[in-house]
């Protein structure tokens, strides 16, 4: 008996950890995960701009080059982009992909999708928007729960145990999408107007509101409006009226207008 009251606790703190750092490997911004293997263009902060294939992480970004590059230092294949220098990335751009290719065809399909969700989807996202309501509630009640588990157990003994109980009750409200805001949420689907700070002053771009996170507005069919970004783009073959989706940083642009669909 005396044994097993030895070893309980070790094994609930390694399952505790455990569990921790499986919940950290998979919270994610849920709009950065919907660019995930996408061919993307982020600007490097130096008046350039990084292209790749989108690997996303729970800390942080791979853009995978589509050619190895020859450096000083060697031959590099990929840009790693840490949680601190991601937070300071503006935007993400996925290209749309040719109307008459396969990827096309399913770029349409989502579109239609966005714009008339289905009955299902339309259950999905107003039980996410009810826990998102309630969530500091059901944080409180987890941790809670798991707090009162381990005061009552024998892990109770071990330092740091609440801390644990603690982490782990906010890991699982954190694994649920939380940035639930009515303004954004009644216009999802629908043509908005977003503006963003550049170099060159304000900018306004439309494009269909898809969804939202507490750090990126993703937003469909946008129409470049950036001097910059658009020489660039042409550049490399982009039609000036091309369409693109967008992924916004929230900490530089904002939904600035809604848009009449008449």
């Amino acid at each position: 008996m005396d044994t097993f009251a030895f070893w309980l606790p070790l094994i609930l703190l390694f399952v505790s950890a455990l569990t921790g750092t499986a919940l950290k490997r998979r919270a994610r911004d849920h709009c950065l995960k919907k660019f995930q293997k996408s061919k993307v263009i982020i600007p490097n902060g130096e008046g350039n701009w990084e292209r790749g294939t989108l690997r996303v992480f729970a800390q942080g970004i791979e853009l995978a080059y589509g050619k190895i590059r020859s450096e000083s230092w060697g031959k590099v294949e990929s840009l790693v982009l840490h949680p601190s220098e991601v937070d300071k990335i503006a935007y993400l751009l996925r290209p749309a992909p040719s109307p008459d290719t396969r990827a096309g065809v399913e770029w349409e399909k989502e579109l239609t999708r966005i714009r008339t969700p289905s009955f299902i989807d339309r259950i999905v996202r107003a039980n996410l928007n009810f826990y998102n309501m309630l969530r500091d509630a059901f944080g409180q009640a987890s941790q809670a729960i798991l707090g009162a588990i381990s005061k009552d157990s024998s892990m109770g003994k071990v330092k740091n145990a609440d801390k644990r109980a603690t982490e782990i009750g906010s890991g699982l409200t954190d694994l649920v999408p939380n940035a639930w805001e009515p303004i954004l949420e009644k216009y999802r689907g629908h043509q908005v107007v977003v503006e963003r700070k550049t170099k060159d002053g304000i900018v306004k771009e439309a494009g269909v509101l898809e969804d939202y996170s507490a750090k990126f507005l993703l937003v469909r069919e946008v129409i470049v409006r950036d001097r910059q970004l658009l020489d660039h783009l042409e550049k490399n073959g982009a039609a000036q009226e091309s369409k693109n989706d967008f992924l916004y940083a929230r900490f530089n642009a904002v939904v600035r207008h809604t848009v009449s669909k008449s």
